[in-house]
């Protein structure tokens, strides 16, 4: 291979099908000098004389007629290959995507996703996991196709999209006996907090600011997930600093309620992160599209 043209061999193929060195030339574009070089040089490399004049014309020695018969199938294979087009139908599909999120995703996104997919891709199913150390070399692996949340950065390789804001509200029973409708600096610092530190995600924005704005938190129960953290709250008249939707999600129970904090913590982005090896994936590209139709600007 690192001895011949592979360019020399359409001079077999086209010369097996005119039998003239002048009609390969006109058909290749090329001088008769140049295919008469060529020929030289394969019959060098194949140790034969692969075309020899008759009174037909040109004609394929044995050996040529082998390799022309090789010639072909290696063609046939070559454009099997270079039409082969990935395609995805999500109608048809019945897929199942591999998604990392952080609990609150797993609780206000994929209750829409999943009513979306059942009208757009009623085969496809999702395996949804919580968000690890491991969720960037999943991505990178093919293991995971997209980790969904408020997530830290994953670095070089890793493509995001974001798909809207969020911020911070303070959560707490309705019938709290010592907060009402408003909530001052010094009722949050008085008051006892459930913390949650879920692993993998950009949540200790809120310790950060406390700690930068000596804001004094008085904690009485840590726990890694946001998971069944109302009956907590309701239940140990406990506050609660979580992100608005999530907040939302557990006021349509009757029991608990929402207060903006007295002092600011930055906002955030909900984003969907994948590897750049999968951009053009054409069912990874329809699952960010439905993700993104679904929450962008939302």
């Amino acid at each position: 291979m690192t001895n011949i043209d592979l360019k020399l061999l359409a001079v077999v193929t086209e010369l097996h099908k005119t039998r003239s060195v002048s009609q390969t030339a006109e058909n290749l574009d090329l001088s008769q000098s140049a295919i008469s070089m060529s020929l030289a040089k394969l019959r060098k490399h194949f140790n034969d004389p692969l075309f020899v004049r008759t009174s037909s014309g040109m004609n394929p020695t044995p050996h040529a007629v082998e390799l022309i018969g090789l010639l072909k199938s290696a063609e046939d294979i070559l454009q099997t290959a270079l039409d082969l087009h990935v395609v995805f139908d999500p109608l048809t599909s019945d897929r199942r995507f591999t998604l990392y999120s952080t609990d609150i995703a797993q609780v206000t996104l994929m209750p829409r996703l999943m009513q979306r997919l059942k009208k757009v891709a009623p085969k496809v199913g999702i395996d949804l996991r919580r968000l690890s150390e491991d969720t960037p070399e999943l991505l990178e692996s093919g293991q995971a196709d997209l980790a969904v949340g408020f997530i830290l950065p994953m670095g070089a390789g890793f493509c995001q999209q974001r798909l809207f804001k969020e911020k911070f509200v303070c959560a707490l029973r309705r019938d709290h006996p010592r907060v009402g409708d408003s909530l001052s600096i010094d009722q949050f610092q008085d008051e006892t907090h459930l913390a949650i530190t879920p692993c993998g995600t950009g949540h200790g924005v809120v310790e950060k600011t406390l700690e930068a704005k000596n804001i004094r938190r008085r904690v009485g129960l840590t726990v890694p997930s946001f998971l069944g953290i109302a009956g907590i709250i309701t239940t140990l008249d406990y506050l609660a600093v979580l992100p608005e939707q999530l907040a939302r999600h557990l006021v349509s129970a009757g029991q608990i309620k929402v207060l903006p904090l007295p002092f600011g913590i930055p906002s955030y982005h909900i984003v969907q992160h994948w590897h750049e090896r999968y951009t053009q994936d054409p069912a990874s590209r329809w699952l960010r599209s439905v993700i993104a139709n679904l929450f962008l600007c939302s």
